[in-house]
């Protein structure tokens, strides 16, 4: 497997991108480098960690096997890889594409998962530090009285991930038409007498129509419980590996689209060309839904809005009922891209509870849990309260 590991151009230790600076910064000998210096020094390199196309056949093969078998094809098989620092084999999920080394902790991007097709165009930077994203999350959880004890906790704040989710956005220019009854009703009183007029109109509207930044997630939904351990035993470092990227199964669970849906908006006019020097320091996913799997449902939601936006002018009617729409696309532009998420996971009672952070713009999304027995002496106490204020309020009363 084709690793990418950047560098401090001054000391040669190993580099992540800073949000706060927007710049690479050395934790050893302090140096910033531009990002535009990191990708001078990386071009070449980057340029040829191109797909490994035994790995890619490989990777067909198995699923035309399965196919052939009746077997699920397993798109969760773990693939490893050796640490360009330390050497120890690593396992991580098909999907990773950016991580650290498990052991000696220094930040890895796997070029193949992101070369040739698989290359984002784009690419949103962190801007929320890790230290903001915690900030913004114990303020988050300081507004509740009644969380389990140890949830805001330093260990449980530690486990805060920064990870790269891949997304598409569309952007559509057509031309749009809609024919549509309407219904215009009059009344009026004259005399004794109550009148009412209905008018019947028939509407037409067209015009030129640009709908921009439709997005959608480009990772398939899967079964946090589906088996991702291979057949054959795995090593006590193996084991350990496994454990410690546990995250990956977790959000990917059904709650994981929700959560990701309710942290948008992004500002997409802060997108930067993609280059893989980005992820550095951050964990990344590649996608894993192609365009054509997602086209009949991007078209039906271009549909939708550009239905509404007619719609929106047939008003001061009464009613109207839309009869026939049509539309013809002339430009349709797709940019595959990476969208920066800080992500803690909680486990209480069973349930695993995620929470995300918009690694951009701080927005929060998650659910936070109920401490029954906080709840329970809170309502003991207050109802000890109540009672001992009536009893006083009774004796003056008295």
């Amino acid at each position: 497997m084709a690793t990418m590991e950047y560098k401090c151009p001054k000391c040669g230790a190993p580099l992540s991108f800073n949000p706060d600076k927007q710049l690479f910064s050395c934790e050893y000998c302090g140096a910033d480098t531009t990002v535009e210096e990191i990708q001078k020094i990386y071009a070449q390199q980057e340029q040829t960690e191109t797909i490994n196309e035994r790995e890619v056949k490989h990777s067909e093969e198995a699923q035309k096997k399965a196919q052939a078998k009746g077997e699920e094809f397993d798109e969760d098989a773990m693939v490893s890889y050796s640490c360009p620092s330390c050497g120890a084999e690593v396992i991580t999920a098909e999907s990773t594409a950016a991580t650290e080394c498990y052991y000696c902790q220094n930040p890895v991007v796997l070029g193949s998962r992101l070369s040739g097709e698989y290359r984002p165009d784009f690419v949103i930077p962190f801007a929320l530090t890790k230290d903001k994203a915690v900030d913004a999350f114990m303020k988050f959880c300081g507004k509740k009285k009644f969380l389990p004890a140890g949830f805001a906790s330093k260990t449980q704040v530690e486990k805060m991930q920064g990870v790269y989710f891949p997304y598409y956005y569309v952007d559509e220019q057509m031309q749009a038409s809609m024919t549509a009854n309407a219904k215009k009703v009059r009344h009026w009183t004259t005399g004794n007498r109550q009148y009412t007029e209905t008018s019947n109109y028939r509407l037409y509207r067209t015009g030129d129509i640009e709908i921009r930044n439709v997005f959608e997630e480009a990772l398939r939904d899967k079964d946090s419980a589906k088996k991702t351990q291979p057949d054959q035993p795995m090593s006590n470092r193996q084991q350990n590996a496994q454990q410690a990227m546990s995250y990956l199964n977790q959000y990917k669970a059904s709650k994981r689209h929700e959560m990701l849906q309710c942290v948008h908006p992004f500002d997409v006019s802060k997108a930067q060309p993609f280059s893989m020097s980005y992820l550095s320091g951050f964990k990344a996913e590649k996608r894993e839904i192609g365009r054509q799997e997602i086209e009949g449902d991007i078209a039906r939601r271009m549909d939708e809005y550009a239905k509404s936006l007619l719609e929106d002018t047939m008003n001061g009617y009464e009613s109207v009922s839309p009869e026939s729409y049509n539309d013809k696309t002339f430009n349709q532009i797709w940019r595959y891209t990476l969208l920066p998420v800080w992500i803690v996971t909680y486990k209480y009672k069973g349930d695993i509870l995620p929470f995300a952070i918009n690694g951009q713009t701080g927005k929060i999304y998650g659910k936070l849990p109920v401490a029954g027995g906080k709840l329970v002496l809170w309502g003991a106490i207050v109802a000890a309260i109540v009672f001992i204020l009536a009893t006083l309020g009774g004796l003056l009363l008295g």
